[in-house]
């Protein structure tokens, strides 16, 4: 088991300038940061394929969405990081379960068709990425070293639904103040570490069509 990677205190936490960048061989869904790798030539480490054009995680949709996302943290403007950031985290999430049903032979009609009988992030966590990958996302987290991601996106989540469905039968929710910001902007970064790490787990495995991916 990895060592867990302990979170910095949202007040000491600086937030990276900008998304960090891996390339992925298309052969075998394999990403990584080692900039070699951008160049056809060079072997997959995973697989050993070369001579094929590498394409850039994250893509340019996720790119300049991260991009907004900072730019609205440079000016503290805290309530559209926090919505931002939880729907950047959820879009991650779906790009993961999509790759993950594509490396186990699912054609696009067939993930879409998945994706949108399963569109609540907390069905999509705790019972669609069960079904793909055979383990509990916190489980899986936990072995990757990221044992408190689940918990503190699922509190940035609470945050954000507190702030967005205000009703007069629920308890006032707290603002979305710089804290919590500051705390979804260390979620993001250290998403990507955790996006690649269970894309290498579940994707870039070795172990493509394991079997059908069949509707929930």
């Amino acid at each position: 088991m990895k060592k867990s990677q302990r979170p910095i205190p949202a007040q000491n936490y600086v937030p990276a300038a900008n998304a960090p960048s891996f390339w992925e061989c298309p052969g075998c869904g394999f990403l990584s940061s080692d900039v070699m790798l951008a160049d056809a030539a060079t072997p997959c480490s995973r697989c050993g394929a070369s001579g094929v054009e590498r394409r850039v995680f994250p893509n340019e949709r996720l790119r300049h969405l991260d991009e907004r996302i900072r730019a609205y943290h440079s000016e503290s403007e805290s309530e559209i990081v926090v919505i931002l950031g939880a729907t950047f985290l959820e879009t991650l999430l779906e790009d993961l379960l999509d790759r993950i049903m594509s490396a186990h032979g699912a054609d696009v009609a067939v993930r879409s068709m998945v994706l949108d009988n399963v569109r609540a992030v907390g069905q999509r966590i705790g019972r669609l990425f069960p079904q793909l990958t055979a383990e509990e996302f916190e489980a899986a987290a936990l072995e990757l070293g990221f044992r408190d991601f689940p918990k503190r996106w699922r509190r940035i989540r609470e945050a954000r639904n507190a702030f967005i469905h205000d009703t007069p039968y629920r308890e006032a929710p707290g603002g979305l103040d710089e804290s919590t910001a500051l705390r979804t902007m260390e979620l993001i970064d250290q998403s990507y570490l955790l996006f690649v790490s269970m894309n290498n787990r579940f994707v870039a495995d070795g172990h493509r069509g394991l079997g059908p991916v069949r509707r929930p």
